[in-house]
């Protein structure tokens, strides 16, 4: 499982993988499964922080979808990371319930 990071903020945020979030497609270069995501397909998100022993959390980005489906977004290890591409997918989906389980 690939671990995104946050490389930039100087003219916005930059990763070390592809992330594209607009209301007609989603994308990431670390999904699971992997590929774009119909707009019209999303309802929602969840971001779920991992407690792991002796080491800092994990924050996944869950995208939901129609008919129950769930895909991992993304994953990365700053909370921050995860918040900015939380702002970008309200920003899109204005309508789309999100939540937020801490670490």
């Amino acid at each position: 499982m690939k671990i995104g990071k946050l490389t930039s903020l100087v003219d916005g945020p930059e990763r070390d993988v592809l992330v594209r979030i607009s209301s007609l497609e989603l994308f990431s270069g670390i999904s699971d499964p992997p590929g774009t995501i119909d707009g019209h397909e999303v309802v929602g998100c969840d971001v779920v922080g991992e407690r792991r022993w002796f080491r800092s959390p994990i924050y996944r980005l869950y995208i939901r979808l129609k008919g129950g489906r769930r895909v991992l977004f993304y994953s990365a290890k700053e909370q921050l990371d995860v918040a900015l591409l939380l702002d970008e997918f309200q920003a899109s989906f204005r309508d789309a319930q999100c939540t937020w389980d801490k670490a």
